[in-house]
């Protein structure tokens, strides 16, 4: 194998893992599935993406809300949605169900249903909700704890390292294989 030819394999694949963890970074607006709920007192209120994006998230972007900056966080979409932005997560049900105790969808009973919810444990990890929001977990898995998410630099990392394993993996197969085929 021609070692022009390696290098350029080399670049080509450094830059598409690079291209690939950026575009994991790079969410800009979701596609929030609707969802409908009845309030106490008889009215049906439905959830569209728009609504999510002009009532909902505000309120937990607000630093009253939470200590972590999750405007900024690439997370920031599975806070009440499952992975595959389908349905909600056990955090989003909780969510939904003080909501229908609270009644319709304004920014305010938003904030009082985020409050009724934030010292329960949606997924029984042991920790509040509120402590998992504070720490950049996400509250609705129960694998995401304020101890598994508490160095976010390390977190942003886990790309690189990576990239890393595939450039030092492919050059040691280059002379592994080289190796041989001048013996």
């Amino acid at each position: 194998m021609n070692r022009r030819l390696f290098a350029v394999i080399v670049i080509i694949l450094l830059a598409a893992v690079i291209v690939v963890n950026g575009q994991s970074y790079a969410q800009s607006s979701a596609n929030y599935p609707t969802v409908t709920y009845h309030t106490f007192n008889g009215y049906t209120v439905t959830i569209i993406a728009s609504t999510w994006n002009s009532t909902v998230y505000p309120v937990i972007f607000s630093k009253n809300f939470s200590t972590y900056n999750w405007r900024d966080s690439p997370l920031k979409n599975y806070i009440l949605f499952d992975y595959g932005m389908t349905g909600l997560n056990p955090y989003g049900a909780e969510f939904i169900a003080a909501m229908e105790a609270t009644g319709n969808l304004t920014e305010e009973n938003v904030t009082i249903a985020f409050e009724k919810i934030a010292p329960l444990d949606a997924t029984n990890s042991g920790y509040t909700n509120q402590e998992k929001l504070n720490a950049g977990a996400l509250p609705g898995f129960s694998n995401s704890t304020p101890t598994s998410f508490n160095n976010p630099s390390v977190r942003s990392l886990y790309g690189w390292i990576f990239a890393g394993g595939v450039v030092v993996s492919i050059v040691a197969l280059y002379f592994i294989f080289n190796r041989k085929k001048d013996e």
